[in-house]
């Protein structure tokens, strides 16, 4: 069956498009669940406040633009799903909302809407908070702490290993803290097994191509290996680069989306291993502990031209293999 066309965040595969936009909810899903078993039940009002103000957004954009309305894309259900898992539970609610409206009326519409954007709306929106309202979005509070329900709130602030890493020091998070998500992080970043589980399943199931992810994590630990920072040794480098921020949470959620990224199987993984590299340079450089999606939205503008140099590449291959094949008939 024929994908259609829709916006990111895309997942690719045979199914329609609603079943896949299903599996990936579920996935999502899942991640909500371990963030009110951390956080209680505001992790679960973010969600639904994030893909409310997703869903109003596209649609009052989707009038507005005088297009018609798509019932079966869910696209914005995903991308507001998304959004709330890269912040702190603590976020208050108004950023979410902004976030929300940025990613649908700024990141998607603009371009064409459903599936003609350039920019990933979710990882866009993201980058605007981030970039807008760095304090609150890099303010984590501890894990198993039941958070109220007031619209802004205020918490004691957690340390992440993220952040400890920026300032040059070494996490003392325990391999069990770290897997299980018993961290300070963003609401869905930290649940590591959890995530590895959702890449490896949606695999499965031909919903993402788990080669990018691969390749964009693979990078990343390269990368780690060969720059460890300081006072770390190899394996240690590599297990806290990966596993802190939101590396992992992109690589399952963000990294597989055919509107901006490219489509030849080589690109792809081209594309993952730039994305990985682009991440850790801006995570060593730049001044934000969270660089991942920084690193998606640039890699995005080169989709196309990492495409078109690969179809150069194998033009140029196949001209010279039947200039080959012809001279030996000679």
């Amino acid at each position: 069956m024929k994908l259609m066309p829709s916006s990111p965040p895309h997942i690719r595969s045979q199914d329609s498009n609603a079943t896949v936009m299903f599996y990936v909810i579920c996935a999502l899903g899942s991640l909500y669940f371990m963030g009110t078993f951390f956080y209680g039940m505001r992790a679960l009002v973010l969600g639904v406040l994030s893909v409310v103000t997703c869903l109003a957004t596209d649609l009052l954009c989707t009038r507005l633009a005088g297009r018609k309305i798509c019932l079966w894309d869910y696209s914005s259900i995903v991308t507001g799903m998304l959004i709330p898992l890269f912040m702190p539970a603590s976020i208050s609610y108004w950023i979410v909302v902004a976030a929300g409206v940025f990613a649908i009326a700024v990141a998607k519409h603009p371009f064409g809407g459903l599936g003609q954007n350039i920019f990933n709306p979710a990882a866009a929106g993201i980058a605007f908070a981030t970039v807008c309202f760095p304090v609150a979005m890099f303010t984590y509070p501890a894990p198993m702490g039941k958070l109220a329900l007031d619209p802004v709130l205020t918490v004691k602030a957690a340390q992440s290993a993220a952040q400890t890493l920026q300032l040059g020091g070494i996490p003392k998070f325990s391999t069990m803290e770290i897997f299980l998500g018993s961290m300070p992080g963003s609401m869905g970043a930290t649940n590591i097994l959890l995530l590895i589980a959702c890449l490896i399943c949606l695999a499965l199931i031909n919903v993402i191509d788990i080669k990018p992810a691969l390749a964009f994590l693979g990078a990343s630990a390269v990368f780690a290996l060969v720059l460890p920072r300081s006072g770390m040794g190899a394996v240690q480098s590599i297990l806290m680069e990966l596993t802190s921020g939101s590396l992992l949470l992109t690589a399952v959620f963000l990294l597989n989306d055919p509107a901006t990224t490219p489509k030849r199987e080589t690109s792809k993984i081209f594309y993952g291993v730039l994305c990985g590299v682009a991440a850790m340079l801006f995570r060593r450089a730049g001044g934000y502990e969270e660089t991942a999606v920084f690193a998606i939205l640039l890699m995005n503008a080169f989709s196309f031209a990492i495409d078109l140099k690969n179809e150069s590449i194998h033009s140029e291959g196949r001209r010279r293999r039947v200039e080959t094949d012809k001279s030996q008939k000679a």
